[in-house]
């Protein structure tokens, strides 16, 4: 059964010359240290601006100008500001946790975040059920994922040490051998792109996390 985003077209954007994109794209950052590291912020702000359409609480987390290349732009300045990389960029999860947080606070709104780690070590990770169900509860519940990979495995379209949202997933099987696939939907470099994250889990050397926020109990509608 497939899930996904209610309003994915939320998280389209157009350029001054009719081009248009899927979520933010970190290259738009002006300076090159956020061009390398900006994938963090760039993801922040792609979640943040859908949350902010779909949830009346959190309106107030909306960029000034939706919808266009350089509203979306300022608008990934200003989390930067909260969901700041360090030197290895915005390498642990709870960072992404609390720099969203703390730009929710900083407009008068209240986030929390739930994290799924998947460890290095194969035997620790989470089952690939597991990591389904944590998916399809936040969009089933219209909330996009933050999926931080640090080892892209045997995916060929996925960055190694990366953020990218994750917008819709479906598990199936692969034929002819019969293995179980997990499409997922993710959101990179202003394209849209589909990942197996079963192949991804079974493959990856390092592991990574996903991501869900959420506006706190007492601010759900």
């Amino acid at each position: 059964m497939p899930h996904s985003l209610s309003h994915p077209e939320y998280m389209t954007i157009t350029s001054p010359a009719g081009e248009t994109y899927r979520g933010g794209n970190q290259a738009w950052y002006q300076d090159v240290w956020q061009r390398r590291a900006g994938c963090g912020p760039t993801t922040a702000a792609t979640l943040l601006a859908y949350l902010s359409e779909t949830s009346s609480a959190l309106l107030p987390l909306a960029p000034t100008e939706r919808g266009t290349q350089g509203g979306f732009l300022r608008y990934m300045e200003d989390v930067w500001s909260y969901v700041t990389p360090g030197a290895k960029g915005l390498d642990k999860p709870e960072s992404m946790v609390v720099g969203c947080r703390s730009f929710a606070l900083s407009r008068g709104c209240r986030l929390q975040g739930e994290v799924l780690k998947i460890p290095a070590r194969w035997e620790d990770r989470p089952s690939l059920v597991r990591c389904r169900d944590f998916i399809a509860q936040a969009l089933d519940s219209d909330r996009p994922i933050a999926f931080l990979n640090y080892s892209n495995g045997a995916l060929q379209n996925l960055d190694s040490w990366h953020w990218v949202p994750l917008i819709s997933v479906a598990l199936g099987e692969a034929p002819p051998e019969g293995d179980e696939v997990l499409l997922c939907s993710v959101l990179d470099e202003g394209e849209e792109r589909i990942i197996d994250l079963a192949l991804w889990l079974e493959t990856t050397l390092l592991g990574g996390a996903l991501v869900d926020l959420y506006p706190e109990p007492t601010f759900l509608e």
